[in-house]
C-alpha cells in the first residue's frame, strides 16, 4: 500500500512539473518588462525587474526540483543583471539579458 501511494505521488509530482505552471509566472513578467521597453519608463521597468527577482525567490524551490544547480544559479545571475541594466537605463543590454533569462527558463521547463 505504501509503495502504491509513493507511485501515485511521484506520478502526480512529475505530471505537475511537465505543465509549465511555474514557468508561466516568469514568462508573463518578462513579457511585461518587454512591453514596458516599447516606451521606456525606467522606473516601471525597474519595478518589473525587481518583481521578477521576487518571483524567482518564491519559485526557487520548484526550480531546484526540476533544474540542476547550474541552471538556477545562472537564472539568478541573469535576473540580477536584468535589474542592474534596468537601473542603468540601457535598453539594448536589457533586451539581451531578457533573452538570456528566457532561454534559461525554457531549458529548465523543457521537461
Amino acid at each position: 500500500m505504501k509503495r502504491y501511494l509513493l507511485y501515485v505521488w511521484m506520478i502526480f509530482l512529475l505530471s505537475g512539473c511537465s505543465i509549465r505552471t511555474g514557468g508561466e509566472v516568469f514568462f508573463t513578467q518578462i513579457d511585461e518588462i518587454e512591453q514596458a521597453l516599447e516606451q521606456p519608463e525606467w522606473n516601471t521597468i525597474t519595478q518589473h525587474a525587481e518583481e521578477l527577482k521576487k518571483i524567482y525567490q518564491d519559485e526557487k524551490w520548484k526550480i531546484q526540483l526540476i533544474g540542476d544547480e547550474g541552471e538556477y544559479e545562472d537564472l539568478n545571475e541573469s535576473i540580477n543583471r536584468v535589474i542592474a541594466v534596468a537601473k542603468e537605463k540601457d535598453s539594448s543590454n536589457i533586451r539581451l539579458e531578457l533573452a538570456t533569462t528566457k532561454s534559461i527558463l525554457e531549458e529548465i521547463y523543457s521537461l
